[in-house]
């Protein structure tokens, strides 16, 4: 066989698995649960011993881990190795660039616990912002991509509450303890279902959209630590 034709080969490969390949957010493994034109809120599942179907991401994403994690293999299309991925552990977020260059994978739970995220996905194609980062008591900015800011915001004895505004939409999410988020709710309708305003979380994965231009405050409730991770969409 020619070299020629060897790549052909690979070449043809490559096409029938993108083309087999699943949009994100419409197979068993991502549930879409909150959409709008600009972004999309997902949660993501995979059993221990599975592996999702091939799927591609078109837009930029930011995962958060839900759980202590669980090692994964990545196996992108054309048959190469699969990339071993370590546990990530509660709360770990990460953004990944996709705009522009769309990409397909399928993630195998090699683990013993679920593989449990939620990813946020910025719909935009460019044009992201560039307004500075919010500061406020608690609040560290843990990772700054072109279409997203992930603050981490902690809530202990002595920062018990914490307070600021986003320039963008803005989604939190309660990783541990209890929050309760309040703010103004005159843009409930606009973000509908989401839920919006005086909002109190008091269990893991429970979240919020902030609207931009909304100052919100965050208070731990009871008497342990509260977290929050807040993935600000540019």
């Amino acid at each position: 066989m020619t070299g020629r034709s060897l790549a052909l080969i690979v070449l043809a490969s490559v096409v029938t698995l993108a083309a087999q390949s699943t949009p994100f957010g419409e197979d068993t493994w991502h549930h879409v649960v909150y959409e709008s034109p600009s972004m999309r809120l997902l949660s993501v599942n995979v059993a221990p011993g599975t592996m999702t179907d091939m799927h591609e991401h078109q837009f930029d994403i930011v995962t958060v881990s839900m759980n202590e994690g669980t090692p994964t293999r990545v196996q992108a299309p054309g048959g190469k190795p699969a990339e071993q991925r370590a546990a990530r552990p509660l709360g770990d977020a990460a953004a990944t660039e996709y705009t522009g260059k769309a990409a397909a994978h399928r993630v195998e739970n090699v683990g013993k616990r679920a593989y449990q995220l939620f990813a946020v996905e910025n719909r935009k194609k460019g044009g992201w912002s560039t307004n500075p980062a919010v500061t406020g008591i608690g609040t560290k900015v843990v990772q700054e991509s072109r279409a997203f800011r992930i603050y981490d915001v902690n809530l202990a004895l002595n920062t018990s509450q914490s307070s600021h505004t986003h320039t963008s939409p803005t989604v939190a999410i309660l990783i541990s303890g209890k929050a309760m988020s309040d703010g103004p709710d005159a843009k409930a309708k606009e973000f509908a279902p989401a839920p919006v305003g005086l909002r109190q979380m008091d269990q893991p994965g429970q979240w919020i959209v902030i609207p931009p231009g909304d100052r919100h405050h965050l208070v731990r409730l009871g008497t342990t630590d509260a977290r929050v991770v807040e993935v600000e969409i540019r």
